[in-house]
């Protein structure tokens, strides 16, 4: 009986930590615009960047120090004269990317993306990117 109730409890404990969750939203609208998340933690880790202005440049960090158990990370970047989005994601089952950048009107498209996905247990990455 005890063991059952060790058991019970060290179970609870693991479905509490999954699910807690790291949550940032950052808005940035300005000429030259700047971000940096960094999330670690057995936990599931949420980021939303949305960047409006001429330079916009974003970074997100997710369970690199700590192996997370799933990563989200969205960024959105709209009228940059350089857009500069950077995504790097360790996760212990899931991680999604999604990145969308659109150019400064009338001038060539200066987009750069990056995304680094590693699932410790091969359950699955997605990634997406738009680029206009």
């Amino acid at each position: 009986m005890r063991k059952l109730l060790l058991a019970s409890a060290a179970v609870f404990a693991l479905s509490s930590a999954a699910n807690a969750a790291n949550t940032a939203t950052t808005v940035q609208v300005g000429g030259a615009n700047s971000s940096s998340v960094t999330q670690n933690g057995v936990t599931n880790d949420t980021s939303h960047t949305t960047q409006v202005g001429f330079f916009n440049s974003a970074t997100t960090s997710q369970g690199l120090g700590i192996p997370s158990l799933n990563n989200v990370s969205t960024v959105s970047q709209t009228g940059g004269v350089v857009n500069t989005a950077t995504t790097m994601q360790n996760a212990f089952f899931n991680n999604s990317s999604s990145i969308s950048q659109s150019s400064f009107p009338l001038l060539p498209p200066n987009n750069s993306a990056t995304v680094g996905q590693n699932s410790i247990l091969l359950f699955g990455n997605t990634s997406t990117i738009n680029q206009h």
